[in-house]
Formats: structure tokens, C-alpha cells, sequence
């Protein structure tokens, strides 16, 4: 990793560490990959704003809904 990197620390209940033991988990690896999806949900979400006001300066429409159906229907 190049990325400097702090620990954080959660507590669970001793029955859901020794689960996880048991079904042997990676916790660090599960749990890091959820914050990162987490965090770029959360970054995404932010720039959904700016992409709605950008969408209305559009000049072409398209109902979705409708090429969708006439795609489906061709199959």
C-alpha cells in the first residue's frame, strides 16, 4: 500500500468474533473493502447535484423506459 493507512478499532460481541472465526473471515479484508464502497457511494452521491444541473442543459431527451421494452420485445 502507498496510501498512508490508520487503524480503527471496532468492538463486537465475543459470539459474532468467534462466528466469524469459525467461517474463517477476513475481517480486515471485508470490512476495508465495505468502507472504500462505502466512502466512493458517499462520493458519488455528492456529485449527483451537479450532474442533475448539467442534465438539464441538454438538448436531446430519451425515454430509457422505451428503448428498453423495444430491445426487450426484439429478442
Amino acid at each position: 500500500m502507498s496510501e498512508d493507512t490508520v487503524v480503527i478499532t471496532v468492538r463486537v460481541p465475543k459470539r459474532v468474533k468467534l462466528a466469524m472465526e469459525k467461517a474463517k473471515v477476513n475481517v480486515s479484508k471485508d470490512v476495508r473493502n465495505y468502507l472504500e464502497a462505502k466512502t466512493k457511494s458517499i462520493e458519488l452521491h455528492e456529485l449527483l447535484p451537479d450532474i442533475f444541473k448539467r442534465a438539464k442543459k441538454r438538448k436531446v431527451h430519451l425515454d430509457s423506459t422505451a428503448i428498453i421494452r423495444y430491445y426487450r420485445d426484439t429478442r
